[in-house]
């Protein structure tokens, strides 16, 4: 089998791959989250048990950290790094939506039900983890931010859609036709992505040819990742932020919770209606949500949230105080329209905050972390629902809505945040940003960009400053990017012992590794052979004529001796 589409090689493949697989991350959202819901209400299931429902099936969302460290330990290179996993988790999804079929009587088998739900969201999670790790492996810094904005407008799209059609699936032909519907849209997902591999020569499929165009890297073990970990998450500022995430995700979930109970139970919508009323507001939001970054940069993460968050609060205030409007048909649509606009631009804002305070050099660890609780946020907040609402009136649940807002923004007052310092003794070694957000509902996406990826392995790479010239190290496998023209400033034996501090057999094993996009501008990488010492191999960009060395190369390069003279009469010519 051919494949068609090679990620490393077309911007175009990696857009429409992202936006594809979070679409296909959409369709668990739209159907279990927004429509099973409201279909759960008007065949009579209790608002108790509908609270439980939510609050168990958004579980694996909370836990989805560890799966990255599984994904960096197992690999079959063959087929890539990350398309293995992305390829089983998506037909793990397709085949478990199939399981909503044994479904028969919702009302009494609604544990069945959050069983089924929690492997949908399982497999879910676990391809949005592997989607997010196969781009920030193959997608230059210069793309990251337009693609995280078409995965988001893709996820959108899926929710969005699914919820709508769903919505009325579920009320005319039932579960099972839904799910068989959803399943089908699922393995059509899947056949687009057996058709595209990361990297040419790749196996499209584990007994087709082709060979491993990747190496191995030593991913992030549990205890590396969370070794770091303990230094700069139980300082106050991240203390302040734990404790936000999980009251957002609070609000965010029991409001999840109650909004479409209160939808059909209280104001007379049908599934239908309300899940198309979901889909057109939410995508409205999350545009809305998008131009808000600007506001952000410019009065600051806190004050936005702050600002957000308090709207949400007297929303809930004011319709627990107007019940003499709910017959109005025009409020309640102006209300429940604006509740869902409000969702995706708190959102927003408390992204924001948490990635102010994350440590650089653990940021991926530390705001997966701040993401992970505030799903477990919403599923408390969904738990609270149900445990309450069976003995309140709808005037209590919205006052306490409310009542949770409040809280939150007490502990945002406590939020207090400095910039990090400077590294110690002076050094003027710094890295860049390292994440990238997404939005779809509770279940945010993530993904570090900002820092050049190395070319070789893909870890992050550091700027480090030498006489005022910045050039990038790998901080894996120490290669060196220089862009045009810092080479030749640095070519003395003083600078190349400060910058390539590298271990020159590891150095050897990249050095393996020539076919590959330029990390700086995407463009195509030309072999390069110096003229003097004929044995140091290296790559430069055609376009911005930036240069690439393993670790060892420059320093040996730096230096001149009677030994290259010998290695060079050795090296064999490269091809």
């Amino acid at each position: 089998m051919a494949a068609s589409f090679i990620l490393s090689d077309s911007p175009r493949a990696r857009f429409a791959t992202g936006a594809i697989m979070y679409f296909a991350q959409g369709i668990p959202q739209g159907l279990l989250s927004i429509a099973i819901p409201a279909w759960l209400a008007s065949q009579g299931v209790s608002a108790g048990d509908i609270g439980s429902y939510l609050a168990v099936i958004v579980l694996p969302w909370a836990f989805k950290l560890v799966t990255g460290p599984l994904m960096d330990r197992y690999e079959f290179l063959p087929m890539g790094r990350r398309r293995p996993w992305v390829i089983g988790a998506q037909l793990g999804l397709s085949l478990s939506l199939l399981a909503l079929m044994l479904v028969e009587n919702p009302v009494e088998q609604i544990g069945l039900l959050m069983l089924i739900g929690v492997l949908i969201n399982s497999f879910a999670a676990t391809q949005d983890v592997a989607v997010d790790g196969m781009s920030i492996d193959l997608t230059p810094v210069r793309e990251q931010g337009r693609l995280n904005a078409f995965m988001s407008f893709g996820k959108a799209v899926g929710w969005g859609t699914t919820a709508a059609v769903s919505g009325v699936l579920l009320v005319t032909w039932g579960l099972k036709l839904t799910a068989i519907v959803a399943s089908a849209v699922a393995g059509i997902v899947l056949l687009a992505i057996i058709f595209v591999v990361e990297r040419e020569g790749e196996r499209t499929l584990p007994w087709t040819s082709g060979k491993a165009a990747s190496v191995h890297q030593p991913g992030s073990s549990f205890k590396v990742v969370f070794g770091g970990l303990n230094k700069v998450l139980w300082v106050r500022a991240s203390v302040v932020v734990m404790i936000i995430m999980l009251f957002d995700g609070l609000v965010i979930g029991y409001g999840q919770a109650l909004m479409p109970i209160a939808a059909v139970k209280l104001f007379g919508y049908t599934t239908p209606q309300w899940s198309q009323l979901v889909a057109i507001m939410g995508l409205i939001g999350a545009v809305i949500a998008l131009g808000f970054g600007p506001l952000i940069d410019r009065f600051g993460a806190k004050r936005m949230l702050v600002f957000t968050i308090t709207l949400v609060g007297m929303h809930a205030f004011l319709l627990a105080q107007t019940q003499h409007l709910w017959q109005d048909t025009t409020y309640v649509r102006v209300m429940l329209s604006l509740w869902i606009m409000m969702l995706p631009v708190v959102m927003v804002s408390s992204i924001a905050l948490a990635m102010a305070v994350v440590s650089s050099s653990i940021s991926a660890t530390q705001f997966a972390i701040f993401m992970s609780i505030s799903n477990l946020g919403y599923s408390i907040g969904a738990k609270v629902f149900g445990m309450v609402a069976e003995q309140s009136t709808y005037v209590e649940t919205y006052t306490l809505l409310g009542l949770f807002v409040i809280a939150m923004i007490s502990v945002l007052f406590f939020y207090r945040h400095k910039h990090d310092k400077a590294t110690p003794q002076g050094s003027r070694q710094r890295t860049t940003p390292q994440y990238s957000v997404s939005f779809g509902g509770s279940e945010a996406g993530f993904f570090r960009s900002g820092a050049m990826r190395c070319p070789k392995c893909r870890a992050d790479m550091e700027q480090i400053e030498y006489e005022g010239t910045e050039v990038d190290r790998c901080i894996i496998c120490n290669g060196i990017w220089f862009d045009a023209g810092e080479m030749e400033l640095m070519r003395n034996k003083k600078a190349a012992a400060i910058i390539d501090t590298g271990d020159a057999k590891v150095g050897k094993q990249s050095n393996t590794i020539d076919r590959y996009r330029c990390p700086r501008c995407s463009g195509a990488m030309v072999k390069m052979v110096d003229s003097k010492q004929r044995h140091i191999w290296y790559e430069t960009c055609d376009s911005c004529n930036g240069s690439f060395f393993d670790a060892g190369e420059f320093r040996d390069l730096s230096e001149l001796s009677i030994s290259d003279f010998f290695k060079g009469l050795a090296a064999p010519e490269r091809t």
